[in-house]
């Protein structure tokens, strides 16, 4: 247990050191209570490994491929095997998230282009063209600009665009 506090205080420290660097940045920090750890289970480094990759895997898996990854059976795997489908799962994350960076980016070309087509065929400036094409969507009523951006396959980056629309 000794071993894995002082795992944990040094994990710990890092973030704190991280957070120290990178103004704005906020890492959460790990329980440092023995009994905390001691009620998970959690009594070694190797069992804490275990926890993080059981737990990343677990997670990510709904990133890379849309549902959590409640199939696996973790207590069969080898460390050495949780390591292998942390990697695994990290490049499928990568590839999901290059995949749906693409996809925003031709949904708001296509966006801008429908934009461009009604301020051409008569809106008198942008945001009147975006309320036309949020009526031409059934979107006219909708309060939730982060609901916007999803049915029309934008990045949540993108919700100001209709904050001032009455959206």
């Amino acid at each position: 247990m000794t071993n894995l506090l002082n795992h944990i205080k040094t994990i710990n420290t890092n973030s704190r050191q991280q957070m120290a660097q990178n103004p704005g940045w906020y890492i959460g920090m790990l329980s440092e209570d023995p009994k905390h750890w001691s009620e998970m289970g959690i009594l070694t480094v190797e069992d804490y490994e275990r926890y993080e990759l059981e737990t990343y895997i677990y997670d990510a898996h709904k990133t890379a491929f849309g549902v959590k990854g409640r199939h696996y059976k973790f207590s069969e795997m080898t460390l050495e095997e949780l390591k292998a489908e942390a990697d695994y799962i990290s490049k499928a994350c990568d590839q999901a998230m290059a995949e749906e960076e693409q996809a925003e980016k031709e949904a708001k070309a296509k966006f801008e282009k429908r934009v461009s087509d009604m301020i051409q065929t008569g809106a008198k400036d942008r945001e009147t063209a975006i309320r036309w094409i949020l009526q031409a969507e059934g979107l006219e009523d909708e309060k939730d600009a982060g609901y916007i951006c999803y049915s029309l396959g934008l990045s949540y980056d993108d919700e100001k665009m209709f904050q001032n629309l009455g959206a």
